[in-house]
């Protein structure tokens, strides 16, 4: 688990009960998106990058090719609120619940929310 200091924002993918691969970022160093901030990367450019230096190599060679072979996600700020999202497909209270902490998010400030977009590919 990384130690944080400040909420932060950004996109993660979920394997085997741990946080793999994230690219979390303050909230104020974020991306403004309309009323909401959110993380500097989207999914298909991140993992885009984690090939390009290897990272990919701690999936089995089936879960490699698609970004969307295994569980992911987004935690999202809302300024109007001051409240975080957690958006996912269908993840535990568990598991959402060690998201939350990898974030940094406070208990009390945070929601999550099923997202279909987040919700895994059945290609395999």
């Amino acid at each position: 688990m990384k130690n944080c200091s400040f909420p932060s924002v950004g996109i993660w993918w979920y394997y085997y009960d741990e946080i793999l691969f994230a690219a979390p970022i303050e909230v104020e160093k974020g991306l403004q998106y309309g009323d909401c901030v959110t993380g500097l990367s989207d999914h298909a450019d991140f993992w885009d990058k984690l090939e390009s230096v290897g990272e990919l190599n701690k999936l089995p060679p089936l879960l490699r090719s698609e970004y969307f072979y295994i569980p992911r996600g987004r935690v999202v700020f809302h300024k109007d609120t001051g409240r975080y999202t957690i958006l996912h497909g269908g993840l535990k209270k568990r598991e959402l619940n060690k998201i939350r902490k990898f974030f940094c998010l406070p208990k009390n400030l945070t929601d999550y929310d099923t997202d279909f977009h987040y919700t895994l590919k059945p290609d395999l």
